[in-house]
């Protein structure tokens, strides 16, 4: 390219120069919790994150209204502005960041005044707060919002302190007597751009002289076409600016709100002298003067080989080997809660006691915790009749302690003899029971009833030199 009507002893020379043109750097915003930013003095509600993250990647995400039972309720997204840090050229301190975003009025009912925010924060301290407008949007109404370029520290992007924030009413406004209102929102844009001294654009300039060495003409241009272009001063030599503006790899530095590590202003990677722990009741690490301690859990059960008792009907085995194994062993076996009572009486005299509720006390068992029951009992009886006689005993167990009927009357013995008789034996009575809470006492019951002629003797419950009345009981199940 030379200088228009040059003259034939004049020749030009091209050189390629880097201006100091601000360059965008690949950025995103991550969602996050938005309640830091809650300064409105509404009611609130977050976003679902997945929505949000919808919105905050460009796409297109509904802010639902409010159920109607909330005054002036705004909903909320955050996202956490994140940048490449291979995109940043040379050592800029600082960094813009600039945003824009669409919202649609759902309807069904209009905005209230200025309904909203779209803000940028950095850590707890509003950069930008910009005000949602115009007022009293109709329902079908547009309107975007926009975060003029602002000016933040690189440092903080970096550590994730810059946020940007967006939030619409969706509830009632008793001042404005309007009701709940849902918001469409989609478009939005996310631009970071830095600058650094001598790390713009690269251009092309060509300088015209004459034989004694005048400058006649200078021409910028991006490409040596025709097409002029403006450098942003300082301009240097492409060449000179080569290292300086390659590419910083900073660590990546998590932004996740529980990361203790955090990036100074001067650059630096700076962590608490002591892990940061999260602080929920169900967090059993804890910080001590020895250093970070996990407490350890010991599983412990009946052992071995020992009797199963109230404690638990399941035994637990943990083995691991010496020190600090990274594996264990857990095993466990079956011991329930069970039981086993002789009745050691003689039998009870029912024939004295004819058609009368005779209670076994000496046979109560207890069952000690909720539970379902395996419940038996062998019942000893004797009936008899010497001159001729009917008549039968019956038997059921009852729960004492509230009092509830286990079984139906079950028939021990009977008799029906038109002379001299007698019966004994063992009756079996079984069942099973469930209970909600313990302990809970179940006794045997017994009652004779005479049909007719004359019975001579009936009595059961006890021990005689031929068996015993037995009470067990086994838990089956929780």
């Amino acid at each position: 390219m030379a200088c228009p009507g040059s003259k034939p002893c004049e020749h030009c020379e091209t050189t390629p120069l880097r201006d100091s043109a601000p360059y965008r750097v690949a950025a995103s915003a991550i969602s996050t919790d938005p309640s830091p930013y809650y300064t409105i003095a509404n009611t609130h509600a977050a976003l679902d994150p997945v929505v949000a993250q919808t919105v905050l990647d460009s796409g297109t995400g509904t802010f639902p209204a409010d159920d109607g039972t909330h005054d002036g309720r705004h909903t909320w997204l955050a996202g956490v502005v994140r940048i490449d840090p291979e995109s940043v050229r040379g050592n800029p301190t600082s960094v813009t960041v600039s945003a824009s975003v669409h919202v649609h009025n759902d309807g069904p009912n209009a905005a209230c005044r200025l309904y909203g925010r779209f803000a940028l924060w950095n850590g707890t301290t509003p950069v930008r707060t910009d005000l949602l407008g115009p007022p009293d949007l109709p329902a079908g109404g547009d309107d975007n919002g926009v975060i003029p370029p602002t000016t933040v520290p690189l440092a903080d992007v970096l550590a994730g302190r810059v946020v940007v924030e967006l939030n619409l009413e969706t509830g009632n406004d008793g001042a404005c007597r309007v009701g709940p209102k849902q918001w469409t929102v989609d478009s939005f844009v996310l631009t970071v751009q830095a600058a650094t001294p001598g790390c713009g654009r690269h251009f092309l300039r060509t300088t015209c002289r004459t034989c004694d060495g005048t400058v006649t003409c200078t021409t910028d241009t991006l490409d040596g076409s025709s097409t002029p272009y403006a450098p942003v001063p300082p301009v240097v030599p492409a060449d000179s600016c080569q290292e300086g503006c390659s590419t910083d790899r900073p660590p990546c530095i998590s932004t996740d709100r529980g990361n203790a590590i955090t990036r100074g202003s001067d650059g630096c990677l700076y962590a608490p002298d002591a892990p940061a722990l999260d602080p929920s009741p169900c967090n059993a690490a804890r910080n001590t003067t020895g250093g970070l301690l996990v407490p350890r859990i010991d599983l412990a059960g009946i052992a071995p080989g020992g009797n199963s008792g109230v404690e638990r009907s399941v035994d637990i085995d943990v083995t691991g080997a010496p020190g600090c194994p990274e594996r264990w062993k857990i095993g466990a076996r079956l011991t329930p809660v069970s039981a086993f009572l002789n009745s050691e009486r003689q039998n009870a005299d029912l024939l004295a006691r004819t058609g009368a509720d005779v209670p076994i006390p000496e046979s109560d068992i207890v069952l000690p915790e909720a539970g379902v029951y395996h419940i038996d009992s062998d019942v000893r009886y004797g009936l008899g009749s010497a001159t001729g006689g009917s008549g039968y005993i019956i038997g059921w167990l009852r729960d004492e302690t509230t009092d509830t009927l286990l079984t139906s009357f079950t028939q021990i013995s009977v008799i029906n003899a038109a002379r001299q008789e007698q019966h004994g034996g063992t009756t079996h009575i079984m069942t099973e029971y469930t209970v909600s809470s313990g302990p809970r006492t179940v006794r045997l019951h017994l009652m004779f009833v005479l049909t007719g002629g004359k019975i001579t003797n009936a009595e059961a419950g006890g021990t005689d030199s031929n068996g015993a009345t037995r009470m067990r009981f086994l838990k089956v199940r929780d």
